[in-house]
């Protein structure tokens, strides 16, 4: 499942809208951001650390979905391409900050995006099957 390019706009308009409240902080803060989908209604929610709401979109796509890996995959993709655009560049918050997916009791189930300026994190999708090609490299040079 994809979500309409229209979808993708509305999420990005929201989590950009939320942002502002960041930029335009006295003070810099320390935070994460707590994604929650919730499948039954199609609701997508951001919260801070403290669980303060900062933003709310509804995803008709969503409703009525359950699958945390339909989720995981479009926001990371979103997430990911907001950021190479720079949408988080003059955001007040110390890093490293991230987006985290978080399920109906608040716990951590993956990082979608983790913000700092030293760090690169490697999807899943990149490390499918480095061990293979790991073991077949080094039993290469052994037998050599």
């Amino acid at each position: 499942m994809s979500l309409s390019r229209e979808t993708q706009n509305r999420l990005q308009e929201a989590i950009n809208k939320m942002g502002k409240d960041f930029i335009t902080a006295e003070e810099t803060r320390v935070t994460d951001f707590h994604v929650y989908v919730n499948g039954n209604n199609g609701d997508l929610t951001v919260m801070d650390d403290d669980d303060k709401r900062l933003t709310r979109v509804h995803i008709l796509e969503w409703e009525g979905e359950h699958n945390e890996e339909i989720f995981e995959k479009e926001l990371r993709s979103l997430l990911a391409e907001m950021h190479e655009k720079g949408c988080f560049d003059s955001l007040n918050i110390t890093k490293p900050y991230s987006f985290v997916l978080v399920d109906d009791d608040g716990q951590d189930i993956v990082d979608l995006l983790i913000v700092d300026d030293d760090t690169v994190i490697l999807s899943k999708d990149l490390l499918e099957g480095f061990d293979e090609e790991m073991n077949e490299f080094l039993r290469h040079l052994l037998e050599e």
